[in-house]
């Protein structure tokens, strides 16, 4: 069952310019000192229009058989950074996101991401930082089938999207498919990091208006077989 969006959010109304110069300004003055005197024009101008997009979007993804949303307060991620293991101890992140999940469950594999920062917005889905298990059945599934997924990192990339992994791939063939090496989809056997397709050259323009949201939708259609293709690999793994 996919989660309903609350019904008293209004449509997502574009990024101001004041939410982008925010962020723009946040990247020279990360400090909490800068940051709390500032935190309702954050609230006002990123974090609340970005909870619009999540309610959104959850409202009219499902209309078209894509089985994606999310809570709007917990779909939107934290600006906070976990610094605990960081050498990098800047406390705030310098963009706002926001992921939607299969059924509105957070955190189940497979996501819709959307990623604003100024000069470096995307969108994209995918199985990012997939686990062992879903790695290990991927890998099977490429060694037995590779026609399949090649085909739909064909009609990604084709729609102008590029296919990412997280991380560096590894430098060998993985244990237990070294007999792969002339499976025409090789390359990805050595993704240790899931696999994603985003939509990269998404200006600041587009995200400070409404229809923003439609681009988003549309690129949830063209990543719609990648996220099918992934979630029955993640429901056999779970079995």
């Amino acid at each position: 069952m996919i989660a309903t969006p609350p019904a008293d959010l209004a449509p997502f109304p574009g990024l101001t310019e004041e939410g982008f110069s925010f962020l723009k300004s946040l990247k020279r003055n990360n400090d909490r000192e800068w940051f709390q005197a500032r935190k309702e024009t954050y609230h006002d101008e990123l974090r609340d229009p970005m909870r619009m997009l999540v309610a959104d979007l959850s409202r009219r993804l499902p209309d078209r058989g894509i089985p994606l949303s999310g809570d709007p307060k917990r779909a939107v991620f934290r600006i906070y950074r976990d610094t605990r293991f960081s050498k990098n101890k800047a406390p705030y992140k310098t963009h706002v996101a926001a992921a939607l999940h299969r059924n509105g469950v957070k955190g189940s594999p497979g996501a819709l991401y959307i990623h604003v920062e100024p000069g470096a917005n995307r969108v994209g889905g995918g199985f990012w930082r997939a686990d062992r298990d879903f790695l290990r059945h991927w890998r099977t599934r490429l060694s037995e089938d590779p026609d399949t997924f090649l085909r739909i990192v064909e009609g990604v990339e084709g729609a102008g999207l590029k296919m990412e992994t997280a991380g560096s791939p590894l430098t060998r063939m993985p244990r237990g498919f070294e007999d792969q090496r002339e499976n025409p989809a090789v390359d990805y056997f050595q993704w240790r990091g899931g696999f994603a397709a985003l939509h990269e050259r998404i200006a600041d323009e587009d995200v400070a208006s409404p229809a923003f949201a439609d681009l988003v939708l549309e690129t949830a259609e063209t990543v719609r077989p990648l996220l099918e293709y992934g979630w029955s690999i993640a429901d056999a793994a779970a079995k």
